[in-house]
């Protein structure tokens, strides 16, 4: 972590934590705090992370995870972007290998196992951090091209 990010990385993790507390699922509290801290475009983000909640309710992938991998899409995808694009997949890799770093696995049902048996506990300290986790990536492939597709800090 490059100490200038501190201050964004706490404020991420204090948006995100907001959230979570407010009832948005995991998810929605990773993607929308991420991209409202870089003044991306939020529409539709409940929407289209409200399945990701609680491991897709089925235990597997957590939603999380998901939340940032969808931040990562939103801030690094230009309005032409279709299939598969490689600095997006390799950022969403990238996503993928921190949060195993940080907690051993990405299923959502093993990590409750693991981890606290209270659910809010658990669940916002994985929120919190993946939100912080998503920003310290998405910042360190800031590019003109992701300038310009809105990632400007509040």
């Amino acid at each position: 972590m490059i100490d200038a990010n501190k201050d964004i990385l706490l404020a991420v993790r204090n948006k995100a934590e907001t959230y979570f507390n407010e009832g948005y699922n995991c998810a929605q509290a990773v993607a929308l705090s991420n991209v409202e801290m870089l003044k991306g475009q939020t529409d539709g983000i409940r929407q289209v992370a409200a399945g990701f909640g609680h491991g897709m309710n089925a235990g597997c992938t957590c939603g999380a995870l998901a939340g940032g991998v969808t931040a990562v899409s939103l801030m690094m995808a230009g309005p032409t972007t279709m299939g598969f694009d490689k600095e997006i997949s390799a950022a969403a890799a990238e996503l993928h290998q921190m949060f195993v770093k940080n907690f051993g696995l990405t299923c959502c049902r093993s990590l409750r196992r693991k981890l606290s048996p209270f659910k809010n506990s658990r669940c916002k300290e994985i929120t919190v951090t993946t939100a912080a986790l998503t920003m310290e990536l998405i910042l360190a492939r800031k590019t003109p091209e992701l300038a310009s597709v809105g990632v400007h800090l509040l």
